[in-house]
């Protein structure tokens, strides 16, 4: 904390940080990340005396272990040149640089309140609305009609799916999975839809409503700034899904799921109809991506949990076969025929 807190205190000018007063007590809070895949430390720069952050620290938990901050700073770097002036709904890239042995990123903060599930739970339409507006937004200004439909899927599409297929050990019952989703992902590859800046991580804890009641989105570094359009709305009704339900089991993961997706009552209609009209997807582009989405969010955590050059070893492996995101991938192949996305 004390390297953060002098980097900012010598930078101080440099940075042209004068907007919040002289660095007289710089604090440092240390936030690590509980999830298993997280490769960096985060610090909450406070200053003089306020309990709102003036900005946000990322160092590799690992020195050295740089692939994913270079990628994060990259991306904001790319989402800000966008349009003009960028957007204040997403951190700015106040420096990145090497000091005292260790590669430090340091971010505008944004403020405001976590969009959480107890939040999401008791203002449902409020955080779906501001996501929804913000998603809407962000990925007409980023779009990209101009893509060649074979190149974006193989790197899109055909690269990830072999990436979990190279990184995962998988059974033969998950082989199959990744037959099925080859199969009724095919139609992406002689189909035009425009690309997007897609975040790969809609959900909480990199969420917050602004001050004025507007989305703000953290943590970019599994995004793609040429990626697929609609899966983070997945991703992130997906959440909402979850939330509404208080799940915490497998079981629960999955009827949540299943009630927002499949069938004549699936709640999320309304808004993936309305997010396809926008950005002008067909049906039939729009399942393709829905199976898509889990089993390329697998290939990125896979990424993440054995680091380049590397595969997953059987336990990691055991501990994904785990995760609710494999549970989705397995049950939306499943039952892919009861798919109630677009009205």
């Amino acid at each position: 904390m004390n390297t953060v807190a002098r980097y900012v205190t010598r930078h101080w000018d440099q940075l042209s940080l004068d907007r919040f007063g002289r660095p007289g007590h710089l604090s440092c809070l240390l936030l690590t990340p509980r999830f298993r895949a997280s490769r960096h430390v985060v610090f909450l720069v406070l200053g003089n005396g306020s309990p709102e952050p003036i900005l946000i620290a990322k160092v590799p938990r690992l020195p050295g272990d740089d692939g994913f901050l270079d990628r994060e700073v990259a991306n904001l770097r790319a989402a800000h040149a966008a349009r003009p002036g960028g957007f204040d709904s997403i951190p700015r890239v106040v420096a990145y640089e090497e000091y005292e042995g260790n590669r430090l990123l340091l971010e505008s903060a944004l403020v405001g309140q976590a969009m959480n599930r107890f939040l999401v739970q008791c203002q449902p339409t409020s955080c779906i609305e501001a996501t929804m507006n913000w998603l809407l937004s962000f990925n007409e200004a980023t779009s990209d009609g101009r893509q060649e439909p074979q190149e974006s899927f193989q790197r899109l599409v055909d690269g990830p799916l072999a990436q979990l297929e190279s990184l995962f050990p998988l059974t033969a019952d998950e082989g199959d999975l990744l037959k099925k989703t080859r199969e009724l992902t095919s139609p992406l590859r002689d189909t035009r839809f425009p690309l997007v800046f897609e975040h790969g991580d809609l959900s909480a804890p990199n969420l917050l409503v602004l001050k004025d009641g507007s989305l703000g989105v953290l943590d970019w570094e599994m995004a793609e700034s040429s990626g697929l359009p609609a899966v983070d709305l997945f991703f992130f009704l997906t959440f909402v899904a979850f939330a509404r339900r208080r799940a915490r089991k497998e079981r629960d993961y999955l009827a949540a799921f299943h009630q927002a997706f499949f069938g004549p009552g699936a709640w999320t209609r309304p808004y993936v109809t309305r997010y396809a009209e926008r950005l002008q997807l067909s049906p039939q582009v729009i399942e393709a991506l829905f199976v898509l989405c889990w089993s390329r969010y697998l290939s990125n955590l896979a990424a993440l949990l054995c680091g380049p050059g590397a595969v997953l070893e059987e336990e990691t492996a055991n501990w994904l076969r785990q995760n609710r995101y494999f549970s989705l991938w397995r049950h939306a192949l499943k039952h892919v025929g009861n798919l109630n996305l677009i009205q």
